[in-house]
């Protein structure tokens, strides 16, 4: 089933289900794990043209009745050791699924030493966290539980308190055709729901689709978005903000090849933090040192604050970053970088201040208000 926009199909429509599932009747809670239920397939897809299609992993296909399990767990605070923490508390929706920190806040208000990561349009990626630690939703959704700073509870603390809540028998019964709960459940259907925050509907997509305009300024933006700077080039050169080059077009993120989705763009220490290894900690490359996962630029101006420790307040901090005179002398700045300058002989990015403007009104075009209202996305 699909949620559709005009005639587009943009997001997929998880079916609220009756909160009778929830508090089902006596004889549904009986041991009754002979018992096979149907589950309905969910269709993940950007619903645009020419976009690739996202990797679903084929032992955990994406179902309403899983995605509704994952979702019910995903808001639940009793995950955590005192209850106090569920996913959506570093992942709130009107926030684009951060939460509007510089670095995430766990259990007996403990700082972690690093932001909380917007969660959208999961099914295109293939590392996770920061650092790329991971590679599949399903093992990613288990790390916060375990993290001492995060939710500090035990996966098996979990599944007993799983296990011991008839509804949630019930869910899993209906999702898995099993009553008995396990991590693998538990870790499969987060991840559904998490794959299903899907977001394609921004001012930039109806654009795309012929359905609305941009403005001259957001127009601008986009040109100086996508184009790598050249000032060779002809007589007056070529002008560019050169963001295309690490957020690709259209799913405005990183690559998906290996760790080229990942880079050091010289971004400061965290305030009380000691300078982030990132990718290095993974690969114990000194090459890699401070490179971070590059996030997807969609509902961007809903995530502040920016980078991976909330260094950065607003875009236009953000976009003085990169315009920053000694951005290019910085260790380990990625090449990407120091090879865009806009002026001649020059050793920095150099847009003007219009062009910074513009920039960041292309940017606001990547908000989608249908994916923050999405009933399908808030608890049930």
């Amino acid at each position: 089933m699909h949620l559709a926009i005009g005639k587009f199909i943009v997001v997929p429509l998880i079916v609220a289900f009756p909160m009778l599932l929830i508090s089902c009747k006596k004889n549904e809670a009986a041991p009754e794990d002979t018992v096979q239920y149907t589950q309905t397939p969910v269709t993940i897809s950007s619903g645009m043209p020419g976009y690739p299609a996202p990797t679903i992993p084929a032992d955990n296909p994406t179902t309403e009745e899983g995605v509704l399990l994952g979702r019910t767990l995903f808001y639940d605070p009793k995950l955590s050791a005192d209850g106090t923490i569920s996913c959506a508390s570093c992942h709130q929706l009107s926030k684009g699924m951060a939460d509007g920190l510089p670095v995430s806040v766990g259990i007996r208000n403990q700082r972690t030493d690093r932001s909380s990561m917007p969660l959208i349009n999961l099914a295109w990626v293939n590392k996770f966290f920061w650092d790329g630690r991971v590679n599949s939703l399903e093992e990613q959704s288990l790390h916060p539980i375990d993290n001492p700073l995060e939710m500090g509870n035990s996966i098996g603390n979990v599944v007993s308190y799983l296990q011991g809540q008839p509804a949630y028998v019930n869910l899993f019964r209906r999702a898995f055709n099993t009553g008995t709960v396990n991590a693998t459940l538990v870790a499969k259907s987060i991840a559904q729901f998490e794959r299903t925050l899907v977001s394609f509907n921004s001012k930039y997509d109806r654009f795309i689709r012929g359905q609305e305009a941009l403005t001259a300024e957001e127009a601008k933006g986009l040109a100086l978005f996508s184009q790598h700077p050249d000032p060779f080039a002809g007589a007056n050169g070529v002008r560019g903000a050169n963001c295309n080059d690490c957020h690709s077009v259209g799913l405005f993120q990183g690559k998906t090849t290996g760790f080229q989705g990942f880079m050091n763009n010289g971004t400061p220490a965290g305030i009380g933090l000691p300078q982030d290894l990132g990718l290095q900690l993974v690969t114990n490359q000194t090459s890699d040192a401070g490179k971070m996962r590059i996030p997807t630029l969609r509902n961007i101006a809903l995530t502040a604050p920016y980078m991976h420790a909330g260094q950065f307040g607003t875009l236009a901090d953000v976009m003085d970053h990169y315009n920053s005179p000694d951005l290019f002398q910085k260790p380990n700045v990625d090449i990407l970088i120091t090879s865009a300058i806009n002026r001649r002989f020059t050793t920095e990015l150099g847009l003007t201040s219009a062009e910074k403007q513009a920039v960041i009104a292309f940017l606001n075009t990547l908000t989608d208000t249908s994916f923050v209202n999405n009933p399908a996305f808030k608890k049930p």
